[in-house]
C-alpha cells in the first residue's frame, strides 16, 4: 500500500527546499557515513555511531539510524511526499510523488558548516512534482495535523486518504505505476545482448563488467519511464566499487588499476561530459599504460563526428596496446560506439 511522507527540508541543518524543487529531488542529512546500498538497520546504526558518537551519544545515534533507514528503506517508489518547512522559514510546501529508489551523491557529502552547496544533502532519491509550492492553508486539517518536528514520518491511514481526495480534486492522477512496457524491455535486454556478445568476442574482461553494471542499469530503467543521470552515476560507482578498476571521474588521483570504468553521464561538452572524461581518461592511460589493460566507457551523448575528428586517432593508437569499449546508454538500452581500431 502506498503512504505519504512528512519531510523537514533541513539536511544538515541546511534549508535546501529551493534545490529540492528545482531540481526534482529529496535528501536527508547525516553526510561522512558514505553510501547505504550494501548496509542492513544495524550496519546503518554502525555507520552513524562511529561518526557521531562522541559528540551527540548513542540516542541521537539511534534515532538518526531509524530516518536514515525509513529514507532509504521504508519509502516505496510511487509513494507521495510532503517538504514542509517550518512556519518560520516558510507558508508553503512542496508535494511530489517518489520517483527513484534512495541513491547517494558524493559530490554532496560535505561536513562543513557553512553553507558552501555542496554541504551535507547526500543520501537522495528522485521526486516528480505535483504542487511546488502549495499554501498550507489549504491543506485538509488532517494533513496539516501531522506536521510535526519530526525530521521524517509517514501520515497517517485518514491523512493519507485525505491527501489523495484532496489531490485529485485539483486534477492530478495518482494511479500506482504502470509495469515497463514490453516492447521497452525486449529493446533493453535485445541491446545488452547484442554489446555483450561483441565484448565477449574481443574483451571477455570487460564484457564481465559491462554484464554486471548492465544489470544495474536495467533495475534502473524498470523504476521510471525517464534516465536519471545522477542516480544511475550513483548507482554504477557503488558497483564499480566492488571491481577491482579505477573508476574516472572519481580517483582522478587513484592509484594505476587493471581496468579503468569511465562514466560520462552528461552532456557531450559539459564537465562531467564524454569530452572531459575523455581527456581525463587519455592522461590516465599515459600514466597507468603498463598496468591498465582495458578500459569501459558509459556516456549518455553522443557526437560521431566530434570524435572521429577529436578523439579516434588517439584512442586507436592506445587501443593497440589495451581494450578499449564505449558504450552509449540511452532510454531504451546500450549501444557500442567504439570498440577499439
Amino acid at each position: 500500500m502506498m503512504t505519504a511522507w512528512i519531510l523537514r527540508p533541513y539536511p544538515h541543518g541546511i534549508n535546501r527546499t529551493s534545490q529540492f524543487v528545482s531540481d526534482d529531488f529529496i535528501a536527508i542529512g547525516w553526510p561522512g557515513i558514505g553510501d547505504l546500498y550494501s548496509c542492513d538497520r544495524n550496519g546503518t546504526y554502525q555507520k552513524v555511531s562511529a561518526l557521531y558518537m562522541f559528540d551527540y551519544g548513542d540516542r541521537f545515534c539511534r534515532e538518526s539510524s531509524n530516518t536514515i533507514w525509513k529514507f532509504r528503506d521504508n519509502i516505496l517508489i510511487n509513494d507521495l511526499v510532503l517538504v514542509v518547512p517550518f512556519r518560520e522559514d516558510s507558508l508553503e510546501i512542496a508535494i511530489g510523488k517518489v520517483d527513484s529508489s534512495y541513491f547517494f551523491d558524493a559530490r554532496y557529502d560535505e561536513m562543513v558548516s557553512t553553507d558552501t552547496g555542496y554541504n551535507g544533502f547526500s543520501h537522495r532519491r528522485k521526486v516528480i512534482w505535483l504542487e511546488k509550492r502549495f499554501p498550507r492553508s489549504l491543506l485538509p486539517d488532517p494533513v496539516k495535523k501531522a506536521f510535526t518536528k519530526k525530521a521524517l514520518h509517514p501520515l497517517n491511514l485518514e491523512g493519507y486518504n485525505r491527501l489523495v481526495e484532496f489531490l485529485e480534486s485539483r486534477g492530478h492522477c495518482l494511479n500506482e505505476r504502470l509495469e515497463m512496457s514490453q516492447h521497452r524491455k525486449q529493446s533493453i535486454e535485445t541491446s545488452t545482448k547484442m554489446v555483450l556478445d561483441l565484448m565477449q568476442q574481443k574483451t571477455p574482461e570487460l564484457a564481465d563488467i559491462f554484464g554486471q553494471m548492465a544489470q544495474e542499469v536495467f533495475d534502473i530503467f524498470k523504476e521510471s519511464e525517464s534516465v536519471y543521470f545522477d542516480l544511475l552515476t550513483s548507482k554504477l560507482s557503488h558497483v564499480a566499487s566492488g571491481i577491482e578498476a579505477h573508476l574516472m571521474s572519481m580517483d582522478v588521483n587513484g592509484a594505476c588499476q587493471k581496468h579503468c570504468i569511465s562514466m560520462a553521464l552528461d552532456k557531450w561538452n559539459a564537465a562531467h561530459g564524454f569530452c572531459e572524461i575523455a581527456n581525463q581518461t587519455m592522461t590516465y592511460w599515459l600514466e597507468c599504460l603498463g598496468e591498465n589493460s582495458g578500459t569501459i566507457f558509459f556516456t549518455s551523448a553522443w557526437d560521431e563526428v566530434d570524435f572521429l575528428a577529436r578523439y579516434k586517432q588517439k584512442f586507436d593508437a592506445y587501443a593497440k596496446k589495451h581494450s578499449i569499449a564505449v558504450i552509449l546508454v540511452t532510454t531504451n538500452g546500450f549501444s557500442m560506439t567504439y570498440m577499439g581500431p
